[in-house]
């Protein structure tokens, strides 16, 4: 007769995969979340093409006005006017100095100089010399 062998007692044990599935479903949840946040607070325009380009990261000192097809200006999903614009931008000088700030266009390509002229003379009489556009390389 064989006497059965005493198998070793480990102990409590952890099954930790579902632990790691809810971990990744929360990491792919919060980066979908986080992306539409990101570019829902943006009106939908056809940015102009452009031959060159360069993406740059997000500056706290960075004012990003959005100009549409039909000429309005917004910030985000806020409609503004144009002395709203300058209020804001004196804000930001008064914050981080006017060498630091920069005034960010986001024009449709069917939009004239015309109206995008009044945003560049108000950072040129704030003396802001950092003026760019936000363009579609191609």
């Amino acid at each position: 007769m064989r006497i059965p062998s005493r198998t070793q007692d480990r102990g409590f044990t952890f099954n930790i995969t579902p632990l790691i599935d809810v971990v990744f479903l929360l990491i792919i949840f919060f980066l979908v979340a986080s992306h539409f946040i990101r570019n829902e607070h943006l009106e939908r325009i056809d940015l102009p093409l452009a031959s060159q380009g360069k993406d740059e990261a997000e500056s706290p000192s960075r004012l990003l006005v959005t100009v549409t097809p039909t000429g309005l200006l917004f910030m985000g999903t806020t409609p503004i006017l144009e002395a709203e614009v300058e209020q804001r931008l004196q804000q930001l000088i008064a914050r981080h100095g006017a060498t630091a700030t920069e005034l960010r266009i986001r024009a449709d390509r069917t939009v004239p100089y015309s109206k995008v002229e009044p945003l560049l003379l108000t950072a040129a009489r704030n003396n802001v010399t950092r003026v760019r556009f936000s363009v579609l390389t191609e």
